[in-house]
């Protein structure tokens, strides 16, 4: 493989500077001993692994962050992060509904008087636990012709143009995965609030959060990702061809927000670790919607094994072209595994390292 030189390279010289500034603590070494074991020689990307919320973090990277000219990865490079993007929305709103500006269960209505009569049965919860039955309006249109992935249209005009379709199910009956229920949720925080969906997120979330390297993908409405620092760029498996998708403005709460492994957790440290929600909101983001699905608000929620014990683990998963992100965080005591992939490698086997990890921690 041609870029393997450089990779040993970039890996013996991040070794030779941990090496020259100290030895690795005994528990720090059994954690990096224990990430390294559970990655294929070829792993390409940054993991993060943390025992609990007053540890700290092992955080490593592995690879190339960009293959064409070649950039290693660092701790601290940003991944787009897909529908991650969601559960952080779902955080804003849950903020907003804590200072009484909105209401899960009140009817979306409320917010987008302009949307048919039959969207009156549809509320916050069942947009934000892709319950709310209303067609997939922006998704048909992508398949008609692509350039609805072009439109910088603010995400309310997104809401009112291709969420004004009828109900495809009773609200709360079944679910999908749609995209257009989070054009209609960003649509309502601007409505809420009087600015734009994502100053409102970075006001909400990412401010009081503490991130430093978290933001929005300005997609065709700004000069791209090759201009941001310490951007990864989404590759397919063969690493060499560019995966990307559309990122257009109206887009934002479904997925593309763009971030660090550290900030993520940093993040999720302020939902459940402080007082960024209030107590009900916290067990409103934990409780399942959705019981098939795991699903939550803005995410799903999950059992997992940890050595001798099961844990409830916040499970935040999401792809965007090349990029594949896993959140697992446990909000009891934030105990913590995240993954960054930019070579589109498969959520299966993103999955089985997080569950390896979160298992050997418990032993």
């Amino acid at each position: 493989m041609p870029f393997a030189p450089l990779r040993r390279r970039c890996l013996s010289l991040a070794l030779i500077a941990v090496l020259s500034a100290c030895a690795l603590a005994p528990r720090e070494a059994v954690l990096v001993r224990t990430v390294e074991a559970q990655l294929a020689p070829d792993y390409n990307g940054v993991v993060l692994l943390r025992p609990a919320r007053d540890s700290a973090a092992v955080v490593k990277a592995f690879g190339l962050a960009r293959f064409d000219t070649p950039v290693p990865l660092t701790p601290d490079t940003r991944f787009m992060v897909g529908s991650v993007s969601k559960w952080i929305t779902a955080v804003a709103v849950l903020r907003l509904v804590d200072q009484g500006k909105l209401d899960l269960d009140a009817p979306v209505t409320s917010w987008l008087p302009e949307l048919p009569a039959s969207s009156s049965g549809v509320t916050l919860r069942y947009l934000l636990s892709n319950t709310s039955g209303i067609e997939n309006g922006l998704n048909l249109a992508m398949k008609r012709d692509s350039s609805p992935g072009r439109m910088t249209i603010s995400a309310t005009e997104g809401a009112l143009r291709f969420g004004s379709g009828p109900l495809a199910f009773t609200p709360g009956s079944k679910f999908d995965y749609s995209s257009t229920n989070w054009l209609i949720v960003a649509g309502v925080v601007e409505r809420a609030t009087g600015e734009a969906f994502t100053d409102s997120v970075a006001r909400l979330v990412f401010a009081p959060a503490g991130t430093r390297n978290t933001g929005f993908d300005t997609g065709i409405a700004g000069p791209g990702l090759e201009t941001l620092p310490r951007m990864a760029l989404g590759y397919a498996a063969d690493r060499s061809t560019r995966k990307t998708v559309p990122s257009p403005p109206m887009a934002a709460a479904a997925g593309t927000v763009y971030s660090t492994a550290s900030d993520l957790v940093k993040i999720a440290d302020a939902v459940y670790g402080g007082d960024l929600l209030t107590p009900e909101s916290r067990r409103e983001l934990l409780n399942v919607q959705h019981a098939p699905e795991d699903y939550a608000l803005g995410g799903r929620v999950r059992l997992v094994r940890s050595g001798a014990g099961v844990r409830i683990m916040a499970w935040e998963s999401g792809v965007s072209g090349g990029y594949k992100t896993l959140l697992a965080y446990a909000p009891g005591d934030g105990r913590a595994v995240v993954l960054l992939n930019n070579t589109d490698m498969a959520q299966s086997e993103q999955a089985r390292i997080a569950l390896a990890l979160l298992d050997a921690l418990g032993k």
